[in-house]
């Protein structure tokens, strides 16, 4: 018998060097699942990163909740706060357009491929 989609977990986390993969893995990321996401894994995450890099793999992802930015602002400041870094990358076109619409486009590095955003490892500059 398979695992029932909701008890399956909706990121996959890995370590590339000083990079750590975040692949999510839910088509449609919003709620209390979502919220759970970043309060179990990816929070935590970012606040161990001493200076490395989070890499967010959209690949799977067709619709983001507006709930859900809120929380990667929230992770955003997570990372700065660990002195890290913070790429987004696969994100679809529809998604990119609410960033560009929000202005998240200037706050969020955003890339096409898992390649150039880990190739993107470096330190946050400071301010």
């Amino acid at each position: 018998m398979s695992t029932p989609h909701a008890e399956l977990p909706p990121v996959e986390i890995r370590r590339l060097g000083a990079v750590t993969v975040a692949t999510l893995l839910d088509k449609r990321v919003l709620g209390a699942r979502a919220s759970a996401m970043f309060d179990d894994q990816l929070l935590p995450e970012a606040d161990s990163l001493g200076g490395d890099g989070l890499v967010l793999d959209f690949s799977r992802v067709t619709y983001f909740g507006s709930d859900s930015f809120g929380r990667l602002v929230e992770l955003a400041g997570r990372v700065d706060r660990a002195h890290g870094w913070l790429t987004l990358c696969h994100v679809d076109a529809k998604i990119r357009e609410v960033f560009r619409v929000t202005r998240l486009d200037t706050t969020f590095d955003i890339v096409d491929d898992l390649v150039t955003a880990i190739g993107s490892n470096r330190p946050t500059e400071p301010g």
